[in-house]
């Protein structure tokens, strides 16, 4: 595996990857063998929704970052390509636990066009997954 990618520079505050976003998640990911990505991240006590219990709108950040890295892994970590969201699929499988390491992982599907297919998953230590997502990212031109 590679090494880990931090957004640490002055003008990263994005809320999932910024590490200059005090608020914000601060993930960080790597690149995994045979493509993909994965970030292992515990998430605070401050972001439950039941007790103990990571918040829906939290994972589904968490899985959107994860699934926006995993199309720039893809196109090579272009920066001359702006990709976003433009449908969002999830599934709650399993509670997700507050202050436990996750595995979250990210997968390039398939590309058409400007589109590009990706799905992805928060783990336990077991493995089992616990909320799976698919989306379709749309590539822009900045404007």
């Amino acid at each position: 595996m590679s090494d880990w990618i931090v957004n640490d520079g002055p003008e990263d505050r994005c809320f999932g990857c910024g590490h200059q976003n005090p608020s914000g998640l601060r993930l960080r990911f790597r690149r995994l063998e045979g493509g993909g990505v994965e970030s292992l991240y515990s998430v605070p006590a401050d972001y439950a929704g039941a007790p103990g219990i990571v918040h829906g709108g939290i994972q589904a950040a968490i899985l959107d970052e994860v699934l926006g890295f995993a199309v720039h892994d893809a196109t090579g970590f272009d920066d001359s390509i702006n990709v976003v969201t433009v449908d969002f699929r999830l599934r709650y499988r399993r509670p997700v636990p507050t202050e436990t390491e996750l595995r979250v992982v990210g997968r390039y599907v398939r590309s058409d066009g400007r589109d590009y297919y990706v799905e992805g998953d928060i783990l336990d230590a077991e493995g089992e997954v616990l909320t799976h997502a698919e989306a379709r990212w749309r590539r822009i031109e900045p404007s």
